[in-house]
């Protein structure tokens, strides 16, 4: 029981800022994901800095604003012993804001704010692994200041800093006697990381992106994670005191490469491949605030392996309003089947989506996305070995925002 405890805990701490396939659903602007999230390669507008940091300076405008936001509906199925059973999540709504403004011709600033995390996971109290976990509520806001310099015509250069606060809280059910008992995990935290970016036009028709995103140590201490118990039976509570757990994760660093190319005046395609370390993550270590001969510090194994993703998009400009985008992509599961549990059931997924933009004026544009997203069926068994079942993802993600240039 106490490993399960442990274990919903490391699940809670990874997610408040980790980047990954899974629950974490990257969705930062509607063009890019129309174009099947690649953005290493692209400078539409302000929303470039999140992507590569160094196409800030690359804008023709002096003043970019774009704002935007999604609504994440995505389901998970799992067949077990008991037959198929299935999460009912509340709706996510992750949101995003960039500004940006040229200083000077080679000198650009931006700030960008967005929430990479958001979504609600909803397994219900009564599920087969109510022990392992019944529902999870997540939020994450970033805020990215940004400076970019073009140094040439052909190259510019990018960084930012991520400041990053979480939240979260989680409910799982106890098998304690108690029909009723169970335990609330919750916490909030800053953390810190940053970004980098090269920018090249070496021709006209042709960019070149480099990203990379700095690993990022996320520690939890007594004072930021909260355990609390309910428990029925009076002469077990105290075996279960509520207090503080201190935890720490490092979260991979992440390089990104990126080509577009405008074939004529009417298409454009781009490509990105995302490098992730995830070979760094090989175990959680958990030391609780109070300890009893039932709740001790705990070590959970991940074994996770490095990835790859692949990022297809086009976009084809039907006249001097419209701009219509499609895209594709084939994301790499980090996870270890060995250690695979309901509150990251991973999979190597595809993302198929499509979206436009639409110019109100000369200077306002109409930005809209629909993002679909399907899993392979995998199965998996969690670190105590008890629980075992395959797994299934899907999910649509529609989006719109506007954009202004000027």
């Amino acid at each position: 029981m106490i490993r399960k405890i442990c274990l919903a805990i490391a699940i809670i701490v990874m997610a408040v800022n980790v980047k990954a396939e899974g629950y974490a659903v990257n969705v930062q602007g509607n063009k890019q994901t129309g174009m099947g999230h690649v953005g290493t390669a692209l400078n539409f507008d302000a929303s470039s800095m999140q992507w590569n940091p160094g196409a800030l300076a690359a804008l023709d405008q002096k003043y970019s604003f774009s704002v935007g936001g999604f609504a994440t509906i995505i389901k998970t199925e799992f067949t077990g012993a008991l037959g198929k059973e299935k999460t009912d999540n509340p709706t996510g709504t992750p949101f995003y804001l960039y500004g940006s403004m040229k200083v000077n011709k080679k000198l650009a600033i931006g700030l960008g704010v967005y929430t990479p995390f958001g979504n609600k996971v909803d397994w219900g109290k009564t599920w087969s692994g109510k022990y392992l976990i019944q529902d999870i509520e997540l939020k994450a806001i970033y805020i990215q200041p940004t400076v970019s310099y073009q140094l040439a015509d052909w190259i510019s250069v990018g960084a930012g800093l991520n400041i990053v606060y979480g939240e979260f809280s989680l409910n799982k059910a106890l098998p304690t006697g108690g029909a009723t008992d169970n335990v609330n995990l919750s916490g909030n935290t800053i953390k810190y990381g940053y970004n980098l970016g090269v920018f090249l036009q070496p021709t006209e028709k042709l960019n070149i992106g480099l990203s990379y995103r700095s690993q990022v140590d996320i520690e939890l201490d007594y004072s930021e994670g909260d355990v609390d118990f309910t428990i029925a039976n009076p002469a077990v509570a105290p075996a279960f005191p509520d207090g503080g757990v201190a935890a720490t994760l490092p979260l991979p660093a992440s390089f990104n490469i990126g080509l577009a190319y405008k074939i004529d005046e009417k298409w454009l395609v781009s490509a990105d491949v995302n490098f992730v370390q995830w070979d760094k993550y090989k175990s959680l270590d958990f030391d609780f605030e109070t300890n009893t001969p039932a709740l001790t510090d705990s070590e959970s194994k991940r074994n996770w392996s490095n990835t790859q993703t692949y990022r297809i998009g086009a976009q084809y400009s039907a006249n001097e309003k419209l701009d219509i985008r499609a895209g594709f992509y084939y994301d790499e599961t980090p996870t270890n089947k060995k250690f695979y549990t309901p509150e990251t059931p991973g999979a190597n997924k595809i993302g198929i989506s499509a979206g436009f933009s639409y110019m109100l004026t000369d200077k306002l544009s109409l930005d809209a996305s629909l993002l679909y997203i399907e899993g392979e069926k995998t199965t998996g068994t969690d670190p105590s070995g008890s629980f075992t079942g395959a797994y299934k993802n899907t999910g649509f993600l529609p989006g719109i925002g506007i954009t202004y240039n000027l």
